[in-house]
């Protein structure tokens, strides 16, 4: 890969990674209020309550209100449902491109995988979201549709290098 297109690249995971970062931390509660948490004695609690660990119980009670028929509940649903698979199609596109290592799938998914549990962790634990196997689930759904276009844009441009 040329080095300015893969200084773009790299711009964009920066700003991709900007973005996620705002999104997944810093547009809901804030941490202000954790202090208030470990004072009041809640803290523990709290995390609990903010954390499933049943795989599909979340998807379940999204797919409950889709079939309501309500249209707040239908909208709620649709974004996170597919929120939490579209914000992560970018991260299985770059992934590939910048790290030769990445190209295999199965290491792909499992970086993947680890990078997901230690955000849906640090959420939590900064009572600034929810900690949800499903998200992990969804997250890496959304990370293997970008993988096959990281890994063929690589084929593209290294094709292009060749040929130049």
């Amino acid at each position: 890969m040329r080095r300015g297109v893969k200084a773009a690249v790299w711009a964009l995971f920066v700003l991709y990674g900007l973005v996620m970062l705002w999104l997944l931390f810093l547009s809901g509660r804030h941490p202000e209020f954790l202090r208030g948490y470990v004072k009041n004695g809640i803290y523990w609690s709290l995390v609990r309550s903010t954390t499933n660990l049943v795989p599909f119980r979340t998807v379940a009670d999204f797919l409950e209100n889709i079939a309501s028929g309500n249209d707040y509940l239908i909208r709620h649903a649709v974004v996170n449902l597919a929120g939490n698979v579209v914000m992560f199609v970018p991260l299985g596109l770059f992934l590939p491109l910048l790290f030769r290592r990445l190209r295999r799938y199965w290491r792909f998914l499992l970086v993947c995988a680890l990078v997901i549990v230690v955000v849906e962790t640090a959420q939590v634990l900064l009572t600034v979201g929810w900690a949800d196997v499903d998200d992990l689930i969804l997250n890496l759904c959304g990370a293997s549709i970008g993988f096959p276009f990281g890994v063929l844009a690589v084929k593209l441009l290294d094709k292009g290098d060749r040929e130049t």
